[in-house]
């Protein structure tokens, strides 16, 4: 007869099953590094790099699971790290270094493509970085999912952040 082992992620007890103690959890370290930028004024905090820091904050929670609990859970977590990532993303142009502040706010659009304020992070960054050409154009894929999608346009602080840019931007 063979024995069985538990899973190595596991420690089962007599009465319950729970994550053995050296088991990590990806989501409370997630939630760590959000609230370390959140709190602060710099980009993304000690030990973590930002690219590493934009990989912790790109993954869904529970994709596929259509549980009240895990869609409240679900949420609760795209809200903060899409506030983390528009703030990494900020942070990291007032820095200069304008690769990692798109790539944040990249992942703040991939995250939700019709929240405005992301965009306005990924404009801006290219901008900052001397690319008009791509602020425009991603103002114009924005403008046209906006239309395409909710049949809104988009606000007047983005268009005026791109109106003098080119002639073709109505005011």
């Amino acid at each position: 007869m063979r024995v069985c082992e538990p899973p190595r992620g596991l420690h089962i007890g007599a009465a319950e099953v729970r994550l053995a103690r050296d088991t990590t959890v990806d989501l409370y370290d997630a939630r760590r590094i959000a609230r370390r930028i959140l709190g602060s004024a710099t980009a993304p905090g000690p030990g973590t790099p930002a690219l590493a820091a934009i990989d912790a904050l790109s993954a869904d929670l529970l994709p596929g699971w259509y549980d009240d609990w895990a869609l409240l859970e679900a949420e609760d977590w795209r809200q903060l790290r899409l506030h983390a990532l528009e703030t990494l993303a900020h942070n990291l142009i007032a820095e200069r270094r304008y690769a990692e502040a798109i790539a944040a706010a990249h992942a703040a659009v991939h995250a939700d493509p019709l929240r405005e304020s992301g965009q306005v992070c990924l404009i801006r960054a290219h901008l900052a970085e001397g690319n008009p050409s791509q602020a425009l154009h991603d103002f114009a894929e924005y403008a046209r999912r906006l239309h395409d999608e909710l049949g809104l346009e988009p606000t007047t602080r983005l268009r005026h952040m791109v109106t003098t840019l080119s002639p073709a931007i109505p005011r």
